[in-house]
């Protein structure tokens, strides 16, 4: 077959997918079950794709032209049989994103495991519309994960389905592997896809879990030896969800995403990566404990409380978790410099704002401008910043000591760029970060209370405090990678 030929089968059966809802919504059925029965076919006719191409590109063009054409569809509410719905998603603009994320990693210059994207993929096709069935028809405990509802009987039947599509796809595509090497290898994707799944919402679970698929898949490339390291690792990521999770640190959602982190730096990252993110954790959770009295009044500013859910522990280690799962695929010790000080410019700001508003004192907008509050966005005071260094240093050192790739006085830069990563958080939440007009006139970072929605005061509404928290590890990890090609 040739490249012309190929893509013209790959995309005529996603064409004749997107027909089939069509169909399927003129026939009577319900916007849900259409878009179900489209995911599903969509998912294995990619999956089914690699063999149909001696190279990648057929599938990028085809990849970037469904992204486009799904983003106008949905903007326009065009194509009713996968989007109308009764819930805002962007699933169909994800999945092609997902895809072209999966080549890059799989069938490209890091990586040749077009297998793991084909595993993905299956299990992508399968276990979600299974899970989002069985969610609706089955009658079971529900929860509240981030902004999504999840049922109990639906992430088992993810976790179930996961399982068996991996360790089939496993044992067909990768035939040297012992068949306790699969079935483990099969037991870590479904552990970590099933939460991937949980943690979801809008569509965006479709590129997580393919990443949870393929990121420990390619870990696991040489199955035999790596798995019980893997089932291990899934056991602390369960530990620490749940011990973290009990001494009320962050909230479901949080805990879920940190199980993640946890497994990354068990499995993947060793002491090295582990200790710096682990210190993180704990004094910053810590500290959030501090002054608690004194905190009160700044805690009904600020968006959220002390308590972390999944947005919170993603703004903080996501980069980190990015960069940890990179490592997987390109060995450098520039990724560690990123790694080390994004997680030092997560606990520069979060010290600066904790031990600023426990310890109180002068607080002024980026340190020169007016009196603020403690605690406020935007505001600096000289023992924010003390503590802000005192933080930063706090990750580097144990990665300085435990890592060959980092000496004293590359780490002493890295604290550098961490501190001036956190100012970058305080001017972005000074002038950019949203702040509503609450009913008494004061402004605050909540959106809504008690169900109303407030007004936009000033900032825009698209960047709230999450987002602020992301540039700032973004910007430490660009700067540590900047820092690191200067130092050769």
């Amino acid at each position: 077959m040739t490249e012309l030929q190929a893509v013209g089968l790959f995309g005529g059966l996603l064409l004749a997918a997107v027909g089939v809802g069509e169909g399927l919504r003129q026939l009577g059925w319900p916007g849900e079950a259409s878009r179900r029965a489209v995911h599903a076919l969509v998912g294995l006719t990619t999956a089914a794709s690699p063999s149909w191409f001696d190279r990648p590109r057929g599938i990028v063009a085809l990849a970037v032209v469904f992204l486009v054409a799904n983003a106008v569809a949905r903007s326009r509410a065009w194509l009713p049989g996968v989007h109308a719905i009764g819930r805002a998603s962007w699933g169909t603009v994800t999945f092609p994103l997902a895809l072209l994320v999966a080549l890059a990693l799989c069938w490209g210059p890091v990586g040749d495991r077009v297998w793991a994207l084909q595993v993905a993929f299956a299990v992508l096709a399968l276990a979600d519309p299974a899970a989002s069935l069985a969610g609706t028809r089955v009658r079971s405990p529900v929860h509240r994960v981030g902004g999504a509802t999840k049922s109990m009987a639906g992430s088992a039947t993810f976790a179930v389905i996961a399982f068996g599509t991996t360790a089939s796809l496993l044992a067909a595509l990768r035939p040297e592997p012992s068949a306790a090497a699969v079935l483990g290898a099969a037991a870590v994707v479904a552990a970590l896809a099933t939460v991937a799944e949980a943690l979801g919402h809008n569509g965006w679970d479709n590129l997580w879990i393919v990443l949870a698929v393929v990121v420990p898949l390619a870990w696991l490339d040489s199955l035999a030896g790596s798995v019980p390291l893997g089932l291990v690792a899934v056991g602390a990521a369960v530990a620490f969800a749940w011990a973290t999770w009990r001494v009320r640190a962050p909230d479901g959602s949080g805990a879920l995403a940190g199980s993640l982190l946890a497994w990354g730096l068990v499995a993947v990252g060793g002491w090295a990566w582990a200790v710096p993110a682990l210190v993180f954790f704990v004094l910053s959770s810590a500290l959030s404990r501090l002054g608690r009295h004194r905190k009160r009044e700044a805690e009904a500013r600020v968006q959220k409380g002390s308590r972390r859910d999944a947005g919170q522990v993603m703004a903080n280690g996501g980069v980190g978790l990015a960069l940890l799962a990179a490592s997987v695929v390109v060995a450098s010790d520039a990724l560690y410099w990123a790694f080390v000080a994004s997680f030092a410019a997560a606990a520069a700001d979060t010290w600066g704002t904790e031990i600023g508003t426990a310890v109180g004192g002068p607080t002024r907008r980026l340190g020169v401008g007016r009196a603020v509050p403690p605690g406020t966005s935007g505001g600096m005071s000289m023992t924010g910043t003390v503590g802000g260094v005192a933080g930063a240093a706090s990750v580097v050192g144990p990665a300085v000591a435990l890592s060959s790739g980092l000496s004293v006085g590359a780490g002493l830069a890295l604290v550098a760029v961490a501190v001036g990563a956190a100012a970058l958080d305080s001017a972005l939440g000074a002038t950019v970060q949203a702040r509503y007009r609450a009913p008494d006139g004061a402004l605050t970072e909540r959106a809504e209370v008690a169900g109303h929605r407030l007004p936009l005061a000033t900032g825009r509404a698209w960047l709230d405090n999450d987002g602020v928290n992301a540039a700032c590890t973004v910007a430490a990890a660009v700067g540590a990678l900047a820092l690191w090609a200067a130092a050769g």
